[in-house]
Parts: structure tokens; C-alpha cells; sequence
């Protein structure tokens, strides 16, 4: 099998909450899930629902060890310290894995939330 990907993903354990794009607008709480990989342009979680194929949700994903200075993204030392990044992304795959009882979604980046 050929991978046609565009950008490399990293294997991470970020936090990442999630729901409808409505929440962006109804100020509904979005729900909390893990993310398995990264990259520039998309994610793969464990969701708790079966999310339908081209929705779009907004997301939030917490990376460890970088922060937001003068406009720019920054590593730091203390890896305990969390950036907190909003995206818009439409969902591409989801599969259904039996053991751990999650699907795993594949969204696909579309927009940033400021």
C-alpha cells in the first residue's frame, strides 16, 4: 500500500475536546477524548460517538510543552505547561474498535478558531 499523505504524523497523547460545530455558537461543553496521532493536516482520537462522515466539529487539542509568544509558538522546558490550539476540522474516517469500545476518528483540518 502506497501512503499518499501529505504531511508526516506524530504518534502523541495530547488532550483533546471535541463536539458539533454548533457548540462554536451555543456555548454547549465539548467532550473530552485522547488524541493517537497528529499532523499538520489532521488527527486521528478515539471519539465516544459515532461521528458521521464530511461533519464538521470543532475541536481543541492541548500540546504539552509550548506556549504562545508575540505571535508565535514556542517551545519551553516545562513540559507540564499546555497550548491550548481551536480548529475546525471535517470528519474523514471512523472506525469502530471493538476491544476498546471507541471510534477512532479521522478529521481533517479545515479552519482555526482565534
Amino acid at each position: 500500500m502506497i501512503n499518499t499523505r501529505q504531511y508526516t504524523r506524530l504518534t502523541k497523547d495530547y488532550r483533546i475536546d471535541y463536539g458539533p460545530f454548533s457548540t462554536l455558537f451555543s456555548g454547549h461543553s465539548l467532550t473530552a477524548a485522547m488524541v493517537k496521532n497528529v499532523s499538520a493536516g489532521g488527527v486521528l482520537f478515539g471519539a465516544y460517538h459515532d461521528l458521521p462522515i464530511g461533519s464538521k466539529i470543532v475541536l481543541s487539542m492541548y500540546v504539552n510543552g509550548w506556549r504562545q509568544e508575540d505571535g508565535s509558538y514556542v517551545p519551553v522546558p516545562d513540559h507540564a505547561s499546555e497550548l491550548q490550539l481551536k480548529a475546525i476540522a471535517e470528519i474523514v474516517r471512523v472506525e469502530h474498535d471493538n476491544e476498546s469500545g471507541y471510534y477512532r476518528t479521522g478529521a481533517r483540518f479545515v479552519g482555526r478558531v482565534h
